[in-house]
C-alpha cells in the first residue's frame, strides 16, 4: 500500500490559510480528575496510552510533505515517527492556579502556529490547578480532520470506562517509516490533480442534472443562490487580527436546553443560536456599538455521511441570521428558527454542488499569493462581510468518558478565529452538559467572559418567556 497520499483541495487550503498570519488548527479543554492511586507523571502516563492506541488512530502518525515543484497540494505520509516527549507536554500554573490563570495560558497555546515537520497535533498536560484537578489542552491542524472527523479520532483515545482491557499495541512510535522517492511522489501528486480534475469534468453532467432535477430547474437553482446570501453589516468583529487570542468556557445543562427547544417546537441548535444572540447582542449593547441590522452568523454544516469515519474535512459553511436587533427573546428564538428551517432546505438542494475538492495545479504558489494579498491588503476591513462571527454545534459523546484512566468532567471546545471574523463560539455536548468554547481576537474582544457569564441568565430567560 502507498504510504503517501495527498490532501484534498479543502485540507489543503486550511494549509493555505495560514498564510494569513492566522492559526488554522482546533482543539479542546478537558478538565479532568487524577487516576485513583496515581504514581508518577500523569504525563507520561498519557504518554503510554496514546503511544498503545495509534493504531487506531492513524491520523495521529501522519506528516506533510511538499509535492515536488509544487504541482499539487501537499501529501500526507503515513507512518511517521512520533516523538512522545513533543507530541505530550506537561506544564504547571503558578499558585494558586485560578480559571483565570488557565483561560490565559490555553489562549496563549492556542496562539502559537504549529510546527509542520512534525505531526499536526500536541497535547498539554496542565498542572497546578486550585481544585487539585488536571486540565488536558490539546490541538490538532484543521487540515487533518473537521469536527465530526475529530469525535472519531476521540473515539479511539478515550474510554468509558477507566480500565478497559489493553488494545493491541500499535507498531513501536519513534519507528521511522522508509523515505519516499521524489519521483514517486512528483507521479503520486500529477495522479492525484489529474483525478480531481477529473472527477469534476465527470461530475458536470450530474450537477447540471441535479440542479435542474433536484431544485426544479436551474433558474430556480441561481435564485435559491442569490436569495440564500447575505451581507452582515460591518462590526467590531470585522477586523483584521492580531497574534494575541482571549478564552472563555461555559457549562449549561443539556436537558434544561432540550425543553426549551421542544416547548417551542424547535431543535437544539436554535436554542443554541438562540442564546448565542442574546449574549452577543447585550455585550455589545453595553459598548455602544450594537449593530442597527440583524448580525450574520457563520455556520459550519457537515457534507459527511452518517457511516464515513474518513479522517479528513467534508465540511462546508452557511449564513444565519442572528436577530440581534430584535428585543424581545422569544420573537428572536423564532426568527432564527424561520432561519435554520430555510438553511435545512437549501443545504438538502445544493450539498450535490458544493465542491470539497478542487485541483492543486501549482496550489501551493498562487494560494500563499492570494493570502498575502489579503493578508497585507488587510481586505477583511475593505470588503462587505459576509459574517460578523462562525457559531458551531457539534454532538459529543453522551457519556462520561476516562483518558487513561483519568475522569473527563468537562470537554470544552476550542476553534479557530482569522482575519474578518474575530469571534468563535464552538458548542459541543457532553454527558448531559453543553459545552462552550468562546474564542476571540483579545484587540477585538478583549473579554469573552462577558459572554460566557450571562449564558446561563439567557437560558433562564428564554424558560421564562416560555412559562409566561
Amino acid at each position: 500500500m502507498p504510504n503517501s497520499r495527498p490532501l484534498s483541495g479543502l485540507d489543503a487550503s486550511f494549509l493555505y490559510l495560514e498564510g494569513l498570519g492566522t492559526p488554522m488548527h482546533v482543539g479542546s479543554l478537558m478538565l479532568l480528575e487524577p487516576p485513583a492511586g496515581l504514581v508518577g507523571s500523569f504525563a507520561d502516563k498519557l504518554r503510554d496510552h496514546v503511544a498503545d492506541r495509534l493504531n487506531a488512530a492513524a491520523p495521529l502518525r501522519r506528516v506533510l510533505e511538499n509535492a515536488p515543484l509544487g504541482i499539487s497540494h501537499p501529501l500526507w505520509r503515513e507512518q511517521a515517527p512520533l516523538d512522545m516527549e513533543w507530541h505530550i507536554q506537561q506544564t504547571r500554573l503558578r499558585a494558586p492556579g485560578s480559571h483565570g490563570a488557565l483561560m490565559g495560558m490555553v489562549a496563549r497555546l492556542h496562539a502559537e502556529p504549529m510546527a509542520r515537520d512534525r505531526p499536526l497535533w500536541q497535547l498539554v498536560v496542565i498542572e497546578g490547578l486550585g481544585d487539585g484537578r488536571i486540565a488536558l489542552y490539546s490541538r490538532i491542524h484543521h487540515a487533518l480532520l473537521d469536527g465530526q472527523g475529530g469525535i472519531a479520532l476521540a473515539r479511539a483515545l478515550l474510554d468509558i470506562e477507566p480500565d478497559p482491557p489493553r488494545r493491541q499495541a500499535a507498531t513501536t512510535a519513534r519507528e521511522a517509516s522508509a523515505p519516499t522517492g521524489r519521483t514517486r511522489l512528483a507521479t503520486r501528486a500529477v495522479g492525484a490533480t489529474a483525478d480531481v480534475i477529473g472527477r469534476w469534468v465527470r461530475g458536470i453532467p450530474q450537477t447540471v442534472k441535479l440542479a435542474a432535477a433536484g431544485v426544479a430547474a436551474p433558474r430556480k437553482t441561481l435564485s435559491g443562490l442569490r436569495e440564500s446570501l447575505m451581507l452582515a453589516p460591518r462590526s467590531i468583529l470585522n477586523v483584521h487580527i492580531g497574534s494575541e487570542r482571549a478564552l472563555a468556557v461555559c457549562s449549561l445543562d443539556l436537558a434544561r436546553c432540550k425543553q426549551v427547544g421542544k416547548a417551542l417546537d424547535g431543535s437544539l441548535n436554535d436554542v443554541v443560536m438562540a442564546l448565542c444572540t442574546t449574549v452577543l447582542r447585550e455585550a455589545l449593547k453595553r459598548r455602544s456599538v450594537l449593530p442597527k441590522k440583524a448580525m450574520i452568523a457563520g455556520m459550519p454544516v457537515s457534507l459527511r455521511a452518517a457511516e464515513d469515519g474518513e479522517a479528513n474535512n467534508q465540511v462546508s459553511m452557511v449564513q444565519c441570521e442572528l436577530p440581534t436587533d430584535e428585543s424581545d427573546p422569544l420573537a428572536r428564538f423564532h426568527r432564527i428558527q424561520a432561519a435554520t428551517i430555510k438553511i435545512k432546505s437549501r443545504v438538502q438542494a445544493f450539498n450535490a454542488l458544493i465542491p470539497t475538492d478542487f485541483p492543486g495545479l501549482a496550489a501551493p504558489f498562487w494560494a500563499a499569493g492570494l493570502s498575502r494579498l489579503w493578508e497585507r491588503g488587510k481586505l477583511s476591513e475593505r470588503l462587505p462581510p459576509l459574517a460578523n462571527l462562525v457559531i458551531s454545534n457539534v454532538p459529543g459523546p453522551p457519556v462520561p468518558l476516562y483518558l487513561a484512566g483519568a475522569s473527563v468532567q468537562q470537554y470544552y471546545p476550542i476553534s479557530i478565529v482569522t482575519h474578518g471574523l474575530a469571534l468563535n463560539i464552538t458548542v459541543q455536548s457532553y454527558a448531559g452538559a453543553l459545552e462552550f468554547g468562546i474564542l476571540s481576537c483579545r484587540k477585538a474582544l478583549p473579554r469573552p467572559q462577558s459572554l460566557a457569564d450571562r449564558l446561563e441568565p439567557a437560558l433562564e430567560e428564554l424558560e421564562q418567556s416560555v412559562n409566561a
